[in-house]
């Protein structure tokens, strides 16, 4: 789909900064990169393949494998950072491409820090393009299994 993020991703028409986390026929999976300052740690996007804006649009097979991919992602960020909690969310309002947020949360975060705000604790693990290859790469280990 012609100007789609994902799609020029997958493509290989757009930078993912860290790289690819995970990547068979049907789905993908990253983790995200804020140009604007330091990124959350502990942020993945479990996309589909094909371009497909919602659930509803999703074969069997594709609706299967996002499933995965998603469980996957987050036991994957569980071992990686440590997350206590692992929130997922599908808003859509920016792309329409189906992608499922992926977010870990920190020991000790604070309440008012949970849900959709937990990238905004000024205490968890935030970093740049370095820190996020390095987690992207212990994902990539974690979801090929070694």
């Amino acid at each position: 789909m012609e100007n789609c993020l994902a799609c020029m991703e997958q493509q290989g028409q757009a930078p993912i900064p860290g790289g690819i986390c995970y990547e068979d026929d049907l789905v993908f999976a990253k983790h995200i990169y804020n140009n604007d300052g330091p990124t959350y740690l502990g942020y993945a996007l479990a996309q589909t393949k094909r371009h497909a804006p919602s659930f509803e649009d999703l074969t069997d097979a594709e609706a299967q494998a996002i499933g995965l991919l998603v469980a996957r992602l987050s036991w994957a960020l569980r071992a990686c950072i440590g997350a206590e909690h692992i929130y997922l969310f599908k808003m859509g309002h920016h792309m329409s491409h189906l992608h499922v947020h992926v977010v870990g949360r920190y020991p000790g975060a604070p309440q008012e820090y949970w849900g959709v705000h937990v990238d905004e604790w000024p205490d968890a693990p935030h970093g740049g393009a370095a820190e996020i290859a390095a987690l992207a790469e212990r994902l990539r280990a974690y979801l090929s299994g070694g």
